[in-house]
């Protein structure tokens, strides 16, 4: 019997919310072009990633916190052993997530746990430098001991005699600020799945060297530069956030009238957010591994139904946001208007899908996603090619004297709008 290539897929959420069974997730599209796609839940917050004195002590590992990447490495397992019987090839997986997955994948690829269990990966936003930094078990540990505080539990026993609800309430208390500036779910340096912080462990030549395909979405980053309407109030705000580099910063980014300023932040936001954190990851894969790294962005905005409004989302200024390319990349489009009828899908849109996805099987299959549709040269920090998907495919080039200003400056971008802050991976 025929064997075909798997992709696991590794939703997102912060590490707090999420779920595989969310219909822009669905894996038939995928399937139909014949691969075998896999999802699965893993523990998220307070019960997938709270580490405890107590627990790294019951630990035959000496480690805790790290439960919903562990989780997920028992599905690579499961899938190892069982895919076979699904006309899987164990040989030829792929791990691709998105978000909070996407940065499960670098963390994955980092892992000394997942030798042998995947031989491709996709980061899809999200990646090294967004978000909090990996926690040393020390650290991760205490707060830990806060939250078991929060909820008035004197022992692990007790801990362990609290319904989930209780649990959860506590979680979303401190994520509001209740309990300091704790930012509880993220990677854990537990000496277990984690001997390093993941980028270390690149940098060391430790990661999983398989072929990396990884980008963004053009609209996804956002900081205070968004707000400037002149170029006056782009200089002011250019200053407050770049300090002593601000001159630096306006050699690069610097808007010709105040009708530019609106384009030029975005071109700063993005480069300086979510385009250089995995522009980090491609460039770490590539200075110590021999496998190939393929970069994209993502630009086409979703056309709405007539009078659609989101609680989270303005359709008038969304443009391509932080999740916008998965129902492309998935062929999910009419799962995505599932149980409601946002988007108003055209036939470009459905043309754009095709290509996409079949650019994610061929990568799938062989390691490289160039289709006759699409050709997609690999990406070089010497060379940074990567393919636009817009209205139109393109091969565009990053700006390398920006992007290397970026990556040194260090500035802080969250995702998405800061209303959606709480909410944001």
């Amino acid at each position: 019997a025929q064997k075909h290539p798997v992709i696991v897929w590794i939703y997102g959420g912060g590490f707090t919310i999420g779920s595989s069974g969310m219909a822009n997730y669905d894996g038939e599209g995928l399937a139909r072009k014949g691969v075998v796609f896999v999802s699965f839940n893993y523990r998220l917050g307070v019960l997938g990633f709270m580490a405890h004195p107590e627990l790294t002590a019951e630990s035959p590992h000496k480690a805790s916190g790290n439960y919903g990447f562990l989780d997920q490495v028992a599905a690579l397992n499961w899938v190892r052993r069982n895919i076979a019987a699904f006309s899987g090839d164990a040989d030829n997986v792929t791990i691709m997530g998105q978000s909070a997955g996407s940065m499960s994948v670098f963390s994955l690829q980092a892992s000394s746990l997942t030798r042998g269990l995947f031989q491709r990966a996709v980061g899809m936003s999200g990646g090294p430098g967004l978000g909090p930094e990996a926690a040393s078990l020390a650290n991760a540990e205490q707060l830990g001991v806060r939250y078991q505080k929060a909820l008035k539990a004197a022992t692990l026993a007790e801990l362990r005699q609290l319904p989930a609800d209780r649990i959860l309430a506590i979680q979303n208390a401190c994520a509001a600020g209740a309990c300091g500036d704790a930012f509880l779910a993220r990677p854990i340096v537990d000496g277990y799945f984690l001997s390093q912080a993941a980028l270390e462990l690149f940098k060391a030549g430790r990661q999983r060297d398989v072929p990396l395909l990884v980008g963004f979405t053009r609209d996804e980053s956002w900081n205070e530069l968004l707000t400037a309407r002149t170029r006056e109030q782009f200089h002011d705000i250019s200053l407050r956030l770049y300090g002593d580099r601000s001159e630096e910063f306006l050699r690069l980014y610097a808007p010709s009238d105040d009708g530019a300023v609106k384009d030029v932040a975005a071109d700063a936001v993005r480069d300086g957010g979510m385009a250089s954190a995995m522009r980090a990851w491609a460039r770490a894969q590539r200075r110590t591994g021999k496998s190939r790294v393929y970069m994209y962005v993502y630009s086409h905005g979703h056309p709405y139904a007539p009078g659609i409004t989101f609680s989270d989302l303005d359709p008038a200024t969304a443009g391509a946001y932080h999740a916008s390319e998965i129902p492309f990349f998935l062929e999910t489009l009419d799962a995505l208007n599932l149980f409601r009828a946002t988007r108003a899908w055209r036939d470009d849109d459905r043309r754009l899908s095709d290509e996409m996805s079949d650019c994610i099987v061929k990568f799938a299959r062989t390691g490289d996603p160039a289709t006759t549709q699409v050709p997609w040269p690999a990406y070089e920090p010497t060379d940074e090619r990567i393919v636009e998907f817009g209205d139109s495919i393109r091969v565009a080039t990053l700006d390398t004297a920006r992007m290397n200003f970026m990556s040194s400056a260090h500035m802080q971008f969250s995702v998405g709008a800061p209303a959606l802050q709480r909410r944001a991976d």
